[in-house]
């Protein structure tokens, strides 16, 4: 080939080499131009309807002032209006108390874009990013559902991209709370409509001596405000009180105390109303006058103690296992030991127990050699009348204080009472109860976390797997505390010196709690124990005539 043809060939190479380059660097010019060229319009509305409004146009210098077009946008006055020209961009600023209506809980208005996309078209624009952002609530309602959407814990904003020469339709937008938003608050209602069911109960029974309608009264009692905190800790996540505290106080430092009142406050209120409801029935208990200080001091206090510990180590145990969060987990968990200690500090403090310390005697001389055979150190014995209402049932270990109710060692022999409070002593050495407490608190965690593994997961669908381990668990917890009561049993007969009175003591022990009376022949009949089968009967002076 001859060496004029062969330059010339490698001349067209290269020419078009150098034709495409140009022609892909006018594009990415070109699109970068366009993207550079778009006027950016951001929208922040607060809860009470004032918006802020920043247009920027780039590349333009216009030659009238933006105010009189953007009042028409907002429809509102402005107030520190501020415009400027620099390094090719305009720059437009305002702030309007009134763009949006505000009737109670609900904010809502329009935004007309027309005069604002007439004025762009003029000067050339070829485009407008418009971003209307509003604070986060339960309800928000955009007409166009061409916008897109974004969320945060903070806000919702939403987004859209319009050329000049398109129709720009007005906006228009609404957000707030509706009245079906604070449906959750009729959980509240459950535990308050059940302890009234529970006192008409109460006090129409008439085969049950006061002391046994009382400890079954105030067992359920308490299982019932538990649920209502854990239901009042669901309900506050679907209402959301944080951004409803911030839509409330319009983003205000104080926004942070009104969540932590809309965390507690509902639950307290429920469990006030329950307490003072449970007047009449301690009333039937003591046989005097039902007296609304004695309902909150003996009834409101004992709750909180258990159930504020109780959710700060639900909370350290769901930050460790299911979002790793290991600092924050630890702040919990010791807060949670310490609100306990200083729970424990005050309920002592404010029942005035010191009256009823047991004196020195036999019975006093025998339990504490009880506790240092069964290995627990008690520091105080109290002996409560049983008129007074303070227990749940006939013994109650506080604080390693030891509190016995009088019905115990009036429906029981001495070496009956003995064992049995022996057995609670053991109890609390091993320490089963907290054991088969910080089990159930890190159950569901364990199981969210267990059934999204990947050899889990991929073997069940979730349908099948969630509730299977769900309901599979109170089930070992409850074969797991069986094994505690035989190994509290087999202790408690070395430390008394025979299984006798405590076999004798159980079936007599369950007829003080209706409940447990009836869970304990479930036992009898499906799960004997070789210590109490067929030591079911009745006690003599407890079941009285209708």
């Amino acid at each position: 080939m001859p060496y004029r043809t062969i330059r010339l060939c490698c001349v067209s190479v290269l020419l078009l080499c150098l034709s495409a380059c140009a022609a892909f660097g006018q594009d990415q010019d070109s699109d970068s131009g366009d993207l550079t060229a778009s006027a950016k319009l951001n929208i922040e509305i607060d809860a009470h309807g004032a918006a802020g409004v920043e247009l920027k146009i780039f590349d333009r210098s216009l030659p009238m002032s933006l105010a009189p077009v953007m009042r028409d946008v907002i429809s509102c006055n402005l107030m520190n209006v501020r415009e400027s020209d620099g390094e090719g961009e305009h720059i437009f600023s305002a702030r309007c108390a009134h763009a949006f209506l505000k009737r109670g809980l609900l904010v809502g208005g329009q935004l007309k874009l027309a005069p604002l996309m007439e004025v762009l078209k003029q000067a050339n624009v070829p485009a407008l990013d418009v971003t209307v952002r509003h604070p986060r609530t339960a309800f928000s309602e955009f007409e166009d559902s061409a916008w897109k959407l974004d969320t945060s814990p903070q806000s919702l904003e939403y987004s859209k991209h319009f050329l000049s020469a398109d129709h720009a339709p007005d906006i228009r937008l609404a957000f707030g709370y509706r009245l079906f938003n604070f449906l959750p608050l009729t959980l509240l209602l459950c535990p308050i409509g059940l302890t009234l069911v529970m006192r008409w109960t109460a006090l129409h029974a008439q085969n049950r001596e006061p002391i046994v309608i009382w400890f079954t009264y105030w067992r359920l009692f308490g299982w019932v405000m538990f649920a209502s905190w854990l239901l009042w800790v669901q309900g506050s996540k679907v209402i959301d009180c944080n951004a409803l505290a911030r839509f409330l106080l319009n983003s205000s430092s104080y926004a942070v105390a009104l969540q932590l009142a809309m965390l507690v406050v509902p639950a307290i209120l429920v469990q006030l109303i329950c307490s003072v409801a449970s007047g009449a029935v301690l009333a039937r208990v003591s046989g005097q006058r039902w007296v609304l200080p004695v309902t909150i001091k003996h009834a409101f206090w004992h709750e909180p103690l258990n159930i504020w510990p109780l959710l700060l180590l639900l909370a350290g145990i769901a930050s460790l296992v299911l979002y790793n969060e290991f600092v924050l987990g630890l702040i919990c968990l010791a807060a949670a030991y310490g609100t306990r200690m200083l729970l424990l500090y005050l309920w002592f403090r404010f029942q005035d127990l010191g009256r009823y310390a047991l004196p020195a005697g036999d019975l006093r001389t025998s339990i504490l050699e009880l506790a240092h055979k069964a290995g627990y150190a008690v520091k105080e014995i109290y002996l409560l009348p049983s008129a007074e209402g303070r227990l749940g049932g006939p013994y109650m270990i506080r604080g390693r204080r030891l509190f016995v109710s009088e019905a115990l060692l009036h429906f029981l022999e001495k070496r009956e009472a003995e064992a049995v409070l022996a057995r609670a002593l053991v109890h609390e050495r091993r320490h089963h109860y907290a054991i088969i407490v910080a089990l159930a608190a890190a159950a569901l965690p364990l199981i969210h976390r267990f059934s999204h593994l990947a050899f889990v997961a991929g073997t069940l669908p979730w349908a099948i797997r969630g509730p299977l381990l769900v309901w599979l668990t109170p089930v070992l917890l409850y074969l797991l505390w069986r094994r505690f009561e035989r190994e509290a049993a087999q202790e408690t007969a070395t430390v008394a010196g025979d299984a006798g009175p405590l076999s004798t003591a159980l079936p007599k022990l369950a007829q003080l709690n209706v409940l447990g009376l009836y869970w304990r022949r479930f036992e009898w009949r499906f799960f004997p124990n070789k210590i109490d089968r067929g030591r079911e009967r009745e006690l003599p002076g407890l079941s009285v005539a209708q």
